[in-house]
């Protein structure tokens, strides 16, 4: 249960992180702004995992 709670606050920090940089280049582009946006949101699912994964083990269950 607290592997997928971390899981969850790791993609909403990631997530908000992509919309600011989707921003940043959404007045050049927004063609290019929407394919940022897709392959960050993509890559954040990924790296949200593995981060909760590690965190998880090295913090909440050596403690219990």
């Amino acid at each position: 249960m607290s592997v997928i709670l971390v899981f969850i606050a790791f993609v909403l920090i990631g997530d908000a992180m992509a919309v600011g940089i989707a921003s940043i280049v959404e007045p050049y582009s927004e063609h290019a702004s929407l394919m940022v946006f897709l392959g960050l949101f993509v890559l954040v699912f990924v790296v949200a995992w593995m981060l909760a994964v590690r965190v998880t083990e090295r913090f909440i269950i050596r403690h219990n």
